[in-house]
């Protein structure tokens, strides 16, 4: 006996039905319902909630810190230690980790930084097309980046004897980490905050 068609239970327009996708792990869902399609991802609908409520409950160096630190904590001192005309830009430099995780850097180097890149190249795109901020990378964001890292090796993590490449020197004011519902409204207050600019600057 044929078997009847399927019908589809899945009616939210922010949704894919993953038994109709051919690659449904490719597929990720967000906390808000929404879904993304690594292969070829369209962030055109989504929110910047999205961004940040991941990045807000994700810890740097994969939680090997003395307290909790979230990614978007970490973005946002990156932000506030950049040039003012890159701050938003460094607000959103990891914003692809809301998808990917935050990869440490001993995995890129492992794997190889190109692989790694070259895999999340797409995501970063298509989330720097829908968000207006710049890519590739500006240095100065960069600069931004590597002083937060510095400032999250002294403050955070336990006392070590790694060749970090000549950083930057630290922020002076030291760290006081946030728990990510407190890290969420900071992120989001500074996107508010940064936004509109970003996008007289973009249009």
């Amino acid at each position: 006996m044929a078997r009847r068609p399927r019908a589809s239970t899945v009616h939210n327009p922010d949704q894919f039905d993953l038994l109709d996708v051919p690659e449904p792990t490719a597929v990720m869902l967000t906390y808000s319902g929404r879904t993304v399609d690594l292969t070829a991802p369209d962030f055109s609908r989504f929110d910047i909630e999205d961004i940040a409520r991941p990045l807000a409950y994700q810890c740097r160096f994969v939680g090997n810190t003395r307290r909790f630190y979230s990614v978007a904590q970490h973005c946002v001192l990156a932000s506030e230690l950049a040039d003012p005309a890159y701050a938003y830009d460094a607000l959103m430099h990891d914003c692809e980790e809301a998808f990917t995780g935050d990869w440490p850097t001993p995995w890129k180097v492992r794997l190889g930084r190109d692989l790694v890149r070259d895999a999340v190249e797409p995501v970063k795109r298509a989330l720097a097309r829908r968000f207006g901020f710049r890519h590739p990378e500006p240095r100065a964001v960069k600069l931004a980046d590597r002083r937060a890292l510095a400032t999250e090796l002294r403050d955070l993590c336990a006392p070590h004897r790694l060749n970090w490449e000549n950083l930057p020197p630290p922020n002076p004011t030291p760290l006081e980490p946030l728990d990510p519902d407190r890290a969420l409204e900071v992120f989001l207050d500074r996107y508010r905050g940064l936004c509109p600019a970003a996008a007289a600057r973009t249009a």
